[in-house]
């Protein structure tokens, strides 16, 4: 977890992580946006899954101090992904297990919008969970253009975010790895 007052020195590894950590901020962004026009417009646009490769990315690239939390964001990432990935379970309709999935793939996103609010003091960022949480059920029931408003507005506020981030020198985002790191 950042602590921009600790100046690491990085290697090639922290800065590859922190750059793919950052992009899949910006892509869950996007995704976001995207799935956001596929529903409102009733067109298959591939939003869900590039909110499911940014998490992925997210969860693979996460610097984060307690082991516990960071365990909760990395299990709900591969849950999200698996539920997305693969068809319905027997006698479930796979659209139930994908929209199961992309929940799950929220609870990431969430942590990482309320995470980073708590490190760098971020205006809005609370709001995330509510808007992601809050578009689930529309989403279940078919209501396309509730479910498309919440999205779409969890995006925006995931993509002034990911802009945030990409300002921020790369080291705010390490901080001192004694606190994290064997």
């Amino acid at each position: 977890m950042a602590d921009p007052h600790h100046h690491p020195e990085l290697d090639a590894f922290d800065r590859t992580t922190v750059t793919l950590y950052r992009a899949g901020i910006g892509a869950a962004s996007l995704g976001l946006l995207l799935h956001a026009g596929a529903l409102a417009s009733g067109r298959a646009l591939p939003g869900r899954w590039l909110v499911l490769l940014g998490v992925a990315a997210i969860a693979a690239d996460l610097h984060l101090y307690d082991k516990r939390i960071r365990w909760v964001f990395g299990a709900a990432a591969w849950t999200g992904v698996v539920l997305c990935a693969v068809p319905g379970l027997d006698g479930w309709p796979a659209t139930l297990v994908a929209d199961a999935g992309l929940g799950f793939l929220y609870v990431t996103l969430s942590g990482v919008a309320l995470k980073e609010q708590f490190c760098f003091r971020l205006p809005l960022m609370q709001a995330v969970p509510v808007l992601l949480a809050s578009s689930l059920l529309p989403l279940v029931l078919g209501a396309a253009w509730p479910a498309a408003a919440l999205t779409a507005g969890a995006g925006v506020l995931l993509g002034v975010l990911a802009v945030a981030k990409a300002r921020m020198p790369l080291h705010f985002d390490i901080g001192d790895r004694s606190r994290y790191q064997i």
